[in-house]
């Protein structure tokens, strides 16, 4: 284990502002923020690896468990997208570089000369890590606190909402109440190398919206577009 004399004294004062929360075991948050390179060859024992490990799963458990009471009427694709968007390798990376965590990994000699290539999966690594080294020094409230405050509100949120696909978005709205919306073209227009097709979308007996494209499949999205649209509004 990395032991906490002065030289990283620094740091992890620096590491405890970020993270809020005054570290009882210093010695967590140093492994928490120290990269393999830098374990003096012991990395199982001296790096941010198994942290990392048991922080991947703390962070997963924290986020599915916020998104389930926060999204009571979203199904389960809408969630695990939601998931997906703010636990994936970028997210994280990103939230960490934000907080100036690339300043206070600590690396060894052999990444000070490569510039450190591979600063973006450290950034998601050791933040993983950090996570679990708050869990395991202040208890699971004291991450989920953190996870919440910091994580959950990333704009990733937001367009994790609304998938590429408006008419499964669209569906996953309704199957809750097992209405699957269809779609009618109600109109062609245009000479034969250049149709407008428009389209309108129905469920529950109700018309949504209306959409037009330059193909039924595009016509048929640009309906279920404005029908998200009108009940997001709402």
């Amino acid at each position: 284990m990395p032991n906490t004399d002065n030289r990283h004294a620094a740091t992890l004062r620096r590491a405890e502002d970020i993270l809020g929360h005054h570290f009882s075991d210093q010695s967590l948050l140093l492994r928490a923020l120290t990269h393999p390179s830098a374990a003096d060859g012991d990395s199982i024992n001296n790096s941010y690896e198994r942290l990392e490990f048991l922080g991947d799963a703390i962070l997963g458990a924290l986020v599915s468990q916020e998104l389930y009471e926060r999204y009571p009427d979203v199904p389960e694709g809408g969630l695990t997208r939601l998931k997906v968007s703010l636990v994936s390798g970028k997210s994280l990376a990103e939230l960490a570089r934000s907080l100036g965590l690339g300043e206070l990994i600590i690396f060894g000699s052999s990444e000070h000369g490569t510039g450190k290539r591979g600063l973006s999966s450290a950034l998601e690594d050791s933040l993983e890590a950090l996570i679990a080294a708050l869990a395991l020094d202040g208890g699971m409230d004291v991450a989920r606190g953190w996870v919440v405050g910091n994580l959950m509100s990333q704009e990733s949120v937001d367009l994790a909402l609304g998938p590429t696909n408006p008419k499964s978005a669209l569906q996953e709205i309704f199957q809750v109440d097992q209405i699957t919306p269809h779609y009618e073209v109600t109109s062609t227009s245009g000479p034969p190398h250049d149709r407008v097709f428009t389209a309108r979308v129905i469920a529950d007996g109700r018309v949504l919206a209306s959409g037009s494209g330059h193909s039924k499949k595009d016509a048929e999205m640009a309906a279920a577009r404005v029908a998200l649209k009108q009940l997001k509004s709402k």
